[in-house]
């Protein structure tokens, strides 16, 4: 009835102004394909530059209440998706929406769940001490990967192409016999596009979960194409 919309809508208004808003918390849906790796694709470009979406770590010290509404998001943690008017992160501005809280007053609560979090931040004190982990817009100048392939097409690549569509798109080899045809396609659940890196290990983007997995017999050169990012020039051969 009323009395109990009045209730609803008054324990809402007490948690905006603690800062811990409650939303719902996005679906997980299982995928058995190995996770897409990290890619350093620009979000856009010019003659001279290209702009990324880099994470940097930012600490502020804010009084209650926060005005801060949260969300859970996949994976654990939790972001912040609105500034409400009134609390101290709207009024300083060190707050911004889409920030996600990585400690509270000190404890680690990237992974944590939004009941954790909100617990911790009803417990904190009068001034609380966050740790934020922010989206920024860094600038780079542009540079074009050269993919040196022994045996194969060798010549420019796509910087923040996949390893996989790079060595494809140059029309070298890259499956043998039977691979041709069986393989997963890019899924990360197959050895098909082990590849042997010469040079430039390090302009690849990190060994995914699936790489660690599957090249764990391998030399520490190895990588799955389908699993790396191509961010530099790079020396390789289809063993």
């Amino acid at each position: 009835g009323e009395g109990r919309q009045m209730a609803v809508v008054g324990l809402l208004g007490l948690l905006l102004a603690s800062g811990l808003a409650p939303q719902s918390p996005p679906s997980r849906i299982r995928d058995r394909r190995a996770p897409a790796p990290l890619a350093c694709t620009p979000i856009k470009s010019d003659d001279k530059y290209d702009y990324y979406r880099r994470s940097r770590e930012v600490s502020v010290s804010l009084a209650k209440p926060l005005g801060t509404a949260l969300e859970e998001v996949s994976g654990g943690g939790v972001k912040v998706v609105e500034l409400v008017e009134g609390g101290s992160a709207m009024e300083t501005g060190l707050v911004k929406v889409g920030d996600r809280l990585r400690s509270v007053c000190g404890t680690d609560v990237s992974g944590s769940d939004f009941d954790s979090v909100m617990g911790l931040l009803g417990d904190a004190p009068a001034e609380v001490e966050l740790q934020l982990l922010r989206n920024v817009i860094v600038r780079e100048e542009k540079v074009i990967p050269f993919l040196e392939i022994e045996g194969g097409n060798s010549g420019p690549a796509e910087r923040g192409a996949v390893l996989r569509s790079a060595v494809l798109a140059s029309q070298s080899e890259l499956y043998r016999g039977m691979a041709k045809v069986t393989n997963c396609g890019g899924a990360g659940q197959c050895l098909s596009c082990q590849v042997e890196v010469l040079e430039g290990m390090e302009n690849l983007s990190p060994f995914t979960d699936a790489e660690k997995r599957m090249l764990k017999k391998k030399p520490d050169n190895y990588r799955l194409a389908c699993q790396a990012i191509v961010n530099g020039d790079v020396k390789l051969r289809v063993p």
